[in-house]
């Protein structure tokens, strides 16, 4: 009876501290899991859908691996009214940390001034993006066929930039883009994959449409760029020095800035002020390149 008494004792000594350790464990899981549980389901911003199925890996990761499965091709629909409108989807280029690569992009080009643009930029052994709207006079023409001669990369704008028009519904954002892909088809060769929204992926106009249209064009394989940098040029009352200080200055907030201007007939200022802006770009350690498809994207967060 002493020795089963002296066992209950002893028993009970050793039930404090393995209850103790049951306690602290469920008090650590209760805290930690929902923390390491959130960490494994954080989704990464800006991940688009490209054509097809996605395999996403470590969604953790600085860069994300895209493995694309399917060609866009073999996605296409039954009647599809733009069977021509599909491009081979690619994946994404790994960053390297801290390296430092400029991309200067045009919009609403062509105009009077691309020319002069291009002479400035083969001058600095500088290439750009050019994202183009619907223009077809022999002089716009001319110029879209020099964006490409001289080793400058194309994508699409649109063709009316006619924001309420090209934004109503997928399919009529779809016209719109058929047209100004064909058009620079057939004057440049380039069957390009690249595209810039009008106004940008995130507008007033396409509040309700954008995801279906952006699902769309993912499907069909085209990329689409935004931008971080904006020069400002477009800004109603901008001045020269204004333009030079927005890009210059916060590109440098970026390891790989996409920097936004316009190539209109009256962006004399950022003709003027490009040699100046290259130049500071390239002393604080740039290099420059064109944008591609397997580009890192540069996108806005939709809504």
């Amino acid at each position: 009876m002493r020795r089963a008494k002296h066992f209950k004792k002893r028993s009970g000594e050793r039930a404090i501290p393995i209850l103790a350790t049951l306690l602290l464990f469920t008090l650590f899981s209760s805290t930690c899991f929902p923390l390491s549980q959130a960490l494994r389901t954080e989704e990464v911003p800006s991940l688009p859908a490209i054509a097809g199925q996605i395999e996403i890996k470590g969604a953790l990761s600085a860069r994300p691996e895209w493995i694309v499965e399917t060609a866009p091709e073999e996605n296409a629909l039954p009647n599809d009214p733009y069977p021509l409108l599909y491009t081979a989807s690619v994946s994404p280029q790994d960053v390297k940390p801290k390296e430092k690569v400029a991309y200067l992009t045009f919009d609403d080009g062509p105009s009077n001034l691309t020319l002069p643009l291009l002479d400035v930029l083969d001058r600095y052994g500088v290439k750009a993006t050019f994202f183009l709207v619907g223009k077809t006079g022999e002089e716009d023409r001319k110029a879209m066929r020099e964006i490409v001669q001289r080793g400058h990369a194309i994508g699409v704008h649109s063709y009316s930039h006619d924001y309420q028009k090209i934004y109503a519904s997928v399919d009529a954002f779809l016209s719109d883009f058929a047209r100004i892909h064909q058009l620079i088809l057939e004057e440049t060769g380039v069957d390009t994959p690249i595209y810039r929204f009008a106004g940008g992926s995130v507008n007033a106009y396409n509040r309700d449409t954008a995801k279906a249209i952006i699902t769309e064009m993912n499907r069909r394989g085209y990329a689409y760029f935004d931008w971080n940098v904006d020069s400002g040029d477009a800004t109603v009352g901008i001045t020269a020095q204004q333009i030079y200080q927005h890009a210059v200055n916060d590109s440098k907030n970026f390891d790989q800035p996409v920097i936004l201007f316009h190539n209109t007939g009256t962006k004399e200022m950022t003709l003027e002020q490009m040699p100046a802006i290259i130049e500071a770009l390239q002393q604080a350690g740039y290099r420059f390149e064109t944008l591609k498809a397997d580009s890192p994207p540069v996108r806005f967060r939709l809504p």
